[in-house]
């Protein structure tokens, strides 16, 4: 049997958004939505990208910075509330042995940020980061992954999804 993908895993998560409101609401309950009774609306998982501007102070000279670049979130996810509102959680997804591109982390919120009420993106006035990894690499990227939001372990997804099992 071959390992799965990232790609595999992206195809996953989003199809289990889709198709169990268990799972939407066993995942929203690890992010600040957990109450808000939010159920599955729209999502992409085909990287849904465009040029974002990073706007920030340069961490290794302390100088101002803008940045433009290509930017990409490997799963959207918007959801409805009980009080109608949409928001969304920017997703990515780090394999064992993956690594973060340059600026990829910094990236996530200003990008989330810039797509608020985008009728492209089903125009979401919220949102969260979320990082899906194991835990290895979670402990071998502290400096990064506090940049999200929030984390789910994949050996948590494992138990509703088992194409996350190592």
């Amino acid at each position: 049997m071959t390992e799965a993908t990232e790609k595999d895993l992206d195809l996953a998560l989003d199809a289990a958004f889709k198709e169990s409101p268990q799972f939407v609401s066993w995942f929203l309950r690890r992010t600040k939505f957990a109450n808000s009774g939010g159920r599955y609306h729209w999502s992409r998982s085909n990287h849904p990208w465009r040029p974002i501007k990073l706007d920030w102070i340069n961490p290794v000279t302390g100088e101002h910075e803008v940045v433009v670049r290509e930017s990409e979130t490997d799963i959207l996810v918007v959801f409805k509330a009980e009080d109608g509102s949409a928001f969304a959680l920017h997703i990515e997804n780090k394999k064992k042995d993956g690594k973060f591109e340059p600026l990829q982390p910094d990236m996530y919120p200003y990008r989330a940020r810039q797509w608020l009420g985008d009728p492209k993106y089903r125009s979401y006035s919220d949102f969260q980061t979320v990082l899906v990894a194991p835990k290895e690499f979670y402990e071998r990227n502290q400096s990064d992954v506090v940049k999200f939001d929030c984390y789910v372990p994949y050996e948590d997804i494992a138990a509703h999804i088992p194409l996350f099992m190592d």
